[in-house]
């Protein structure tokens, strides 16, 4: 039922407590697809594109309009900080409309306050008694998850069929929808895939940030609509579509081989009626005077002096630097020359742990002292931190990221008179080459000539200016590019694509890092507290380039002990220089340095790095996903249940989920069927075999068909056995479709292109006996219930499919069946099948738990 008299300015006013600009109404009545949203700092663009989202998807009186409105919000942003401050906000809206899936506690003022904790329990149904419900609106409750890196304590892709919102960095949310997801289990890469490039609404805000990302956005939008055909309807759900955001927002960022931005994209922007509202004219026109600074960058003490002299008490001034580098020099200058009475002194940059940088952070947000606070920062207060300075220092920067910095000044107009001073590039033109990264030189060039021609950078003024830069990256992402990354096996060798390229430009491309007490001469495990799963809120962004430096630079002084996780043999493994690339998650022993409290990453300093406490990050519940290959966890569980029982659940569990969208009744049924045969395989003497007899209650003793265990089971006898390998032979051999075959055996993202043999693997005593993934040619499954009145006749397995080319009675290899699979359904919408099976499987697992995530930082990576 719709809605009773609900108009979006009641949902608007409810969410945010304050009236909605005329331009936000109307973004609510916008069809969001392809949309270029180009609106000035300060006026609200999340609150605009989210509660229009919202609107559209639950409440708009048009049943289509509601149903062609996608399920998933994803906003994706180039920064941390940004996505800390827009997952509160996201929160605290919904839970002020009474949608929010679980519960939120706040500090102090209820929702007004801070995010202390959130858990989205997305089990529960319907909406909680609230605004919305007592207006009438029905459904599920919304679960908004945080993409910052680390251990998910939320696992989001349990739940296809929920409306949701996904709020990350361009880097966690670009590699997933690349199929190569940062700080995720290579198991879990196509089910995320499958999601995010599905049913899905993306929103990339702050584009002039994103570099590289920009482009991928716009390939992305372009490349899924030519992959993914309408087959006998299977177009519902559609494939993801974009949005992008930005006050200095030019079409031409996104114009690429594959996506014709002019003609396949619409503008929106403010009109003549939005400017004159008040309180939006009072920002539009807030005085902000443009000087050009005495000093130049890279001068140091120069620079601190003259920050110290336009300074002015109880006033907030605010120094914005390209590279934290010198923010950092420059700070350590404040401090010697500023005494202990003097005004507050802030350092904040992306190189911080959350909490670190979140207590910098607050600092910030708090009112200035009677000195006033005077705060070094770098691109993190570029967008989206709702800060008001009366002074602004900046460096020369690209336009669009000028403009970006501009808007922290005079914010909302509650200053007569407010003054902006650029730091010029040096005169020697070395110099200047020397202090420009991250930026091209060009562009700084470009952005002085502009500056010298303005005297004023209010927004009204700088529309006027109508310049823009062009963001040229060095790697675009092609058709073969993206079809290759659906497949995620490693090479034979071990390594994978990268896809750091098509996130991010140059150096600026992160991992992750945490420091922990490792006792001298030990290795860290994941059964002792110094090598348990990492937590957000102890990680720490560094450049790769910089961590592969800090490895390099062992010393008499300093030994750097750092391991990386490896996820095939489960276990910590020392890290080598030569093999770190951007995503990947270290832990360095506390003793190896490279971090401190005020300074954040600092590759120089030798200082024992105080660890977050353990008790506040370690997650409480562990991933259920097999975090190595040979685990299968979700076999491991609190009951005894044959594999009849457990593919009951899963295939009611299925049916649940399906309700909910309009497949074929082919590919229905493909679904179903292979949810009734995905564990046919644990019926395998190597499965039930490792299973302790001692163990088995006396009533499940001498079984073969245990599909659930109580407790952890024994390594399996053949190295890398794979049940599901053994699942989709059989029912191959079974006459299953291809579809069906190929979604049992991908349940686990194990096996899914292509069938091969692993490094450590058992051979069979004849040689050519073939073998991968610890079955055997010949191996024998026993009949087998497999419930709901299907029975599995016993069957001799072969492996012929694994060879390569047709077989000796022409059938199809195993490589031609998931290549026609791929190029027939997309390879966005075949894997958002497998996430299907695999939510359902997991489910009905129970794994479908939801464990609270604190956020006492609101922080994360």
């Amino acid at each position: 039922s719709l809605p009773a008299g609900v108009t979006f300015r009641d949902l608007f006013v409810q969410a945010l407590n304050t009236a909605p600009f005329p331009w936000q109404e109307r973004l609510a009545g916008e069809h969001l697809r392809r949309l270029l949203i180009r609106i000035p700092t300060g006026a609200g663009k999340t609150a605009g594109i989210v509660l229009a989202w919202l609107w559209r998807r639950r409440f708009d009186p048009s049943e289509e309009v509601r149903e062609e409105t996608p399920r998933r919000l994803i906003y994706c942003l180039p920064m941390r900080v940004l996505v800390e401050q827009t997952y509160e906000n996201v929160v605290r809206w919904l839970d002020r409309l009474g949608m929010l899936a679980g519960q939120a506690e706040w500090e102090q003022h209820g929702s007004n306050g801070r995010l202390l904790r959130y858990n989205p329990m997305p089990e529960q149904e319907q909406l909680p008694e609230g605004w919305a419900r007592q207006r009438g609106v029905k459904g599920a409750p919304i679960a908004v998850h945080l993409l910052m890196g680390g251990e998910e304590l939320t696992d989001w892709s349990l739940w296809p069929e929920r409306d949701a919102i996904l709020i990350g960095t361009q880097d966690m949310l670009l590699s997933r929808a690349l199929n190569r997801g940062y700080a995720a289990s290579r198991y879990r890469w196509p089910a995320e895939y499958g999601l995010v490039n599905t049913d899905a609404l993306w929103v990339f805000d702050e584009v002039q940030l994103m570099d590289a990302g920009a482009t991928t956005s716009a390939q992305l939008e372009g490349l899924r609509e030519q992959l993914h055909p309408t087959v006998s309807g299977v177009h519902v759900p559609a494939v993801a579509t974009s949005v992008w955001m930005s006050a200095t927002l030019d079409p031409n960022w996104l114009g690429t081989v594959n996506f014709d931005v002019q003609s396949q994209a619409r503008q929106f922007g403010l009109q003549n009626p939005d400017v004159q509202t008040p309180d939006l004219a009072k920002r539009y026109l807030a005085p902000k005077f443009l000087k050009k600074a005495k000093s130049r960058m890279g001068e140091t003490s120069e620079c601190a002096k003259e920050i110290l002299q336009a300074h002015r008490p109880g006033s907030l001034t605010l120094a914005i630097f390209n590279t934290v580098g010198r923010a950092r020099d420059v700070y350590s200058s404040l401090r010697r020359a500023i005494p202990a009475c003097g005004p507050r002194l802030i350092l904040l940059h992306s190189r911080f742990r959350p909490e670190d940088r979140e207590k910098q952070l607050r600092r910030l947000l708090e009112d200035p002292d009677p000195e006033g606070t005077i705060a070094l920062a770098t691109q993190v207060i570029e967008a989206g931190v709702d800060v008001s300075a009366l002074t602004l220092f900046t460096e020369v920067a690209p336009w669009q990221s000028l403009v970006q910095r501009f808007g922290r000044l005079n914010r909302r107009g509650e200053y007569d008179q407010s003054y902006a001073y650029w730091w010029a590039l040096p005169s020697d033109d070395a110099e200047a080459s020397n202090v420009a990264e991250p930026y091209e030189l060009e562009d700084l060039r470009q952005a002085e000539k502009a500056l010298l021609n303005l005297t004023s950078v209010s927004p009204a003024d700088l529309d006027k200016a109508q310049f823009t830069m062009r963001i040229e990256p060095g790697h675009v992402l092609r058709r073969r590019d993206f079809v290759d990354l659906f497949d995620t096996t490693p090479d034979l060798a071990g390594n994978d694509i990268d896809v750091s390229r098509f996130i991010r430009s140059g150096d600026e491309r992160d991992v992750q890092v945490f420091w922990r007490k490792v006792p001298p001469n030990a290795e860290p495990s994941r059964d002792e507290p110094s090598g348990a799963p990492p937590s957000r809120h102890e990680l720490c962004a560094v450049p790769f380039y910089e961590f592969r430096d800090f490895l390099s630079a062992r010393s008499s002084a300093r030994q750097v002990r750092a391991w990386r996780w490896d996820w095939l043999d489960g276990r910590w493994v020392k890290a080598v220089p030569d093999e770190v690339y951007p995503g990947q998650v270290y832990l360095v022993d506390s003793a190896s340095g490279g971090y401190s409290v005020e300074f954040g990453w600092d590759p120089k300093s030798k200082h024992t790095v105080p660890p977050v406490p353990l008790g506040s990050v370690v997650p409480e519940v562990q991933s259920q996903d097999s975090a190595e290959y040979d685990r299968d966890e979700w076999s491991e569980s609190g009951e005894w249940l044959r594999i009849a029982d457990h593919t009951d659940r899963v295939v009611q569990t299925l049916n649940s989920i399906l309700v909910h969208y309009q497949f074929p009744e082919d590919v229905r049924k493909d679904l179903l069927q292979a949810a009734r045969w995905h564990d046919r395989g644990k019926a395998h003497p190597v499965f039930q075999q490792a299973i302790p007899e001692e163990d088995r209650p006396p009533q499940w003793r001498g079984r073969n068909d245990l599909a659930k265990v109580k407790g952890r089971m024994r390594p399996y006898s053949r190295p890398h056995f794979r049940h599901e390998l053994a699942s989709a032979l059989a029912l191959l051999q079974a006459g299953g479709s291809d579809l069906a075959v190929y979604l049992v055996a991908a349940h686990h993202g194990k096996v899914r292109l292509s069938i091969r043999s692993l490094p450590g693997e058992k051979l069979p005593e004849e040689s050519a006996r073939l073998y991968a993934r610890g079955i055997w040619q010949g191996d024998s499954l026993p009949e087998t219930d497999l419930g709901g009145n299907a029975v599995a006749p016993a069957v001799s397995l072969k492996l012929d499919v694994m060879q390569l080319g047709r077989s000796s009675d022409g059938q199809p290899s195993w490589v031609e069946r998931v290549l026609k699979l791929r190029d027939k359904f997309g390879p966005c919408r075949l894997a958002f099948f497998e996430a299907l099976i695999r939510a359902a499987d997991r489910r009905a697992s129970g794994g479908a738990s939801a464990p609270a995530a604190t956020v006492e930082s609101t922080g994360g990576v």
